[in-house]
């Protein structure tokens, strides 16, 4: 159904927009991906209409991201701030909703528009790692003229840091995309300054996010199928004992003296994040709760090998999607979300191409890497960057250049 006549180039023209300013956008205003999505799927659905291949490809991956999110509704029964909770998951529906738009047009494109989000991403992709290195090389020029023309907004480490990660996650489809269009060597030399661009802008996380999509890939290029049931086990082990294992890493205290003090201070906040976990087990403290979290705002001390540091109990949030899920939305949530990781998984068994499986599995390892280890899982922004970085590897990873059966191509 059509909202507004029948219009396939402005929704072709939309997607295109939204994989190419991906990276460009998030390194010069990362807030502006979540309105990005947004318009990008208003736009697709005036020129294409609804929806209608995500859930029939993906049942089980969006029943159970739909049962999420209405669970994290209902918590604003019991929440600390319910007016919060409730508000939280009205936003996550649109979010969620404009996802699954653009996933839905890049399954649906023509031999014309898979090549055209191919070079889009790659190239818009592209541009971005060379506008990060200018700014590695330049002492972040353009971000202190963009500020100063503009005013001064969010501080640059934090926007570098989210660039980073954008960045890190669009490797993927890029690389696939220049790897359809121009060979694997072309490609692995992108993934490679990619890395390099990483390492130059020490963002930890998004390094070994990368480093961690780059080691599922290789190792899935050889064994795809028995890859991808590791990384579905790993990733459910991961997300149902995260308390357990936080808790031991945090008593640790001669590791503390061997990592930097920022990981020290990130493991107490996880330390922080157990304990409130263990005051209400069952049904947690309601959707987007960790920012009201009680002794929250509360100041620690805590050895490192600098010395003490003195810093808040929690800061923000949890800086771990399993962990933030486990405390607001209970064991419910942490077994929905173990589910959704799965189902994700379960429906990459489909894929028949090699290259096409391993590319997947590595946005999906890269993905849940960053999660795990930092920003809120609820942060629009970054739902946003992984929506889009979805979206063009889908549509990248349907291409058939030679119009030839992907049977041939195994």
């Amino acid at each position: 159904m059509k909202l507004v006549g029948h219009s396939p180039a402005l929704a072709s023209v939309a997607l295109t927009a939204a994989v190419a300013l991906a990276l460009p956008l998030a390194l010069a205003a990362p807030l502006g991906l979540a309105p990005l999505l947004v318009v990008a799927a208003v736009a697709i659905l005036i020129g294409d209409g609804w929806p209608r291949q995500v859930d029939r490809i993906f049942p089980l991956s969006a029943l159970t991201l739909s049962l999420l999110v209405a669970w994290g509704a209902l918590s604003a029964i019991w929440s600390i701030d319910p007016a919060r909770s409730a508000s939280m998951a009205a936003r996550l529906a649109l979010t969620f909703g404009a996802g699954a738009i653009l996933l839905d047009k890049a399954l649906r494109l023509d031999h014309a528009g898979r090549r055209q989000i191919a070079f889009a991403t790659a190239i818009g992709t592209g541009i971005g790692l060379v506008l990060l290195l200018a700014e590695v090389a330049t002492d972040q020029v353009l971000l202190r003229a963009g500020r100063a023309l503009l005013g001064a907004r969010e501080p640059m480490p934090v926007m570098m840091n989210r660039a980073a990660t954008v960045a890190a996650l669009m490797v993927w489809p890029a690389a696939y995309a220049l790897h359809r269009l121009r060979g694997l060597w072309l490609a692995l030399t992108f993934v490679v300054v990619a890395l390099v661009t990483l390492w130059f802008l020490e963002n930890t996380t998004a390094l070994l996010a990368g480093l961690a999509g780059l080691l599922v890939c290789a190792l899935a290029w050889v064994a795809p199928q028995a890859v991808r049931r590791l990384v579905i086990a790993g990733s459910i082990a991961g997300i149902l004992t995260a308390p357990f294992a936080v808790s031991m890493l945090a008593k640790r205290e001669e590791l503390h003296l061997q990592i930097k003090p920022s990981a020290v201070h990130r493991l107490m906040i996880w330390q922080f994040t157990v304990d409130r976990i263990d005051e209400r087990p069952w049904l947690g403290w309601g959707l987007e709760s960790a920012r009201e979290l009680p002794g929250g705002g509360k100041e620690i001390t805590f050895r490192t090998r600098d010395g003490e540091w003195t810093r808040q109990s929690l800061p923000l949030h949890t800086h771990n999607a399993a962990l933030q899920i486990r405390v607001e939305l209970g064991i419910l949530g942490s077994v929905l979300f173990a589910i959704l990781v799965a189902a994700i998984g379960f429906a990459l068994g489909r894929i028949v191409e090699r290259a096409d499986h391993a590319v997947r599995l590595a946005l999906l390892a890269t993905a849940l890497t960053v999660s795990m280890a930092s920003f809120g899982v609820w942060q629009f922004w970054w739902l946003a960057a992984v929506a889009i970085a979805v979206a063009a590897t889908v549509g990248v990873g349907l291409l058939d250049f030679e119009e030839t059966d992907t049977s041939e191509r195994r």
